[in-house]
């Protein structure tokens, strides 16, 4: 009798699965902190509009108080932001601050919208990903 080599159809088919889970599993991984990185970009984006829309809405100056990891948004220009003059978020009326994936680096920044919500910077200028214009306030 010649001794049988090779793998039967069974054991291949079940070396595909087990490679297929285990690429489905590991692969999504090597990109999470690049999506994490695109999300926190998005979100400082919205964070900025929020503070713009609360400016308007309440007639009075909300401050964005920006360090190398975090966005916060206040009612005062003094860091870290005091309680009573925390921005609440509208989804849990919590402090609103955004704190960066690791790997993002924001440089450091403070500026504030008016009543008009036009920023106090003349100038346009770039928060993470985000340019502020100046008159308008719009972020884009």
């Amino acid at each position: 009798m010649s001794a049988r080599r090779g793998f039967s159809l069974i054991e291949l088919v079940v070396m595909l699965v087990m490679a297929g889970i285990l690429a489905a599993v590991v692969i999504p991984r090597f990109n999470q902190p690049e999506v994490e990185a695109s999300w926190f970009q998005e979100q400082l984006k919205a964070g900025l509009r929020y503070a713009q829309r609360q400016a308007v809405a309440q007639r009075r100056t909300v401050y964005v108080l920006v360090t190398a990891n975090t966005l916060e948004l206040c009612y005062s220009a003094s860091s870290p932001c005091p309680l009573a003059d925390q921005v609440g978020d509208f989804a849990t009326s919590n402090q609103y601050k955004l704190t960066a994936p690791s790997g993002v680096a924001l440089s450091p920044l403070t500026f504030s919208f008016n009543a008009l919500g036009q920023p106090s910077a003349g100038a346009p200028f770039v928060v993470g990903a985000a340019t502020v214009e100046p008159e308008t306030g719009y972020v884009h």
